[in-house]
């Protein structure tokens, strides 16, 4: 011999198993470490967004009623009378109320026609032939 001391066992399954299990431990920490960082940006970056988003539509809102009002004096000018205003602006509320009940309508119907239609009757489908099977066997 060289005067080194003789090499203990190559290391086993066992071993091999735990190392691999330990990497894939850190490797999977590490990730979600980098999803936890990536997350908290995603969620300033977004709801800023958000925020600025949901000021524009309020800020759009109130112009839309700015605009409707100006319409409605607009129109009652143009008639020249004392309480004209006050027909214009009633002509006004019922177009959009009646734009929202159809708007709402159209909504109702489109939610009771249900989701995955396909895929319910795949289902169906499914359910059917496992009824038939078992009534056979």
């Amino acid at each position: 011999m060289n005067g080194h001391p003789l090499p203990a066992h190559p290391p086993g399954l066992f071993a091999h198993s735990a190392a691999l299990l330990a990497a894939t431990a850190r490797y999977g920490r590490a990730r979600l470490s980098l999803l936890g960082i990536e997350a908290r940006e995603a969620i300033a970056r977004y709801g800023l967004a958000a925020s600025l988003i949901a000021g524009a539509l309020f800020v759009a809102v109130l112009g839309y009623v700015f605009l409707v009002i100006t319409v409605v004096f607009a129109v009652a000018a143009a008639f020249d009378a004392a309480h004209a205003w006050l027909w214009v602006l009633a002509a006004a509320a019922l177009l959009h109320l009646g734009t929202a009940a159809a708007l709402v309508w159209i909504a109702w119907t489109r939610v009771q026609a249900g989701a995955f239609p396909a895929t319910l009757e795949e289902f169906r489908k499914d359910q059917q032939w496992l009824t038939q099977l078992a009534k056979k066997s």
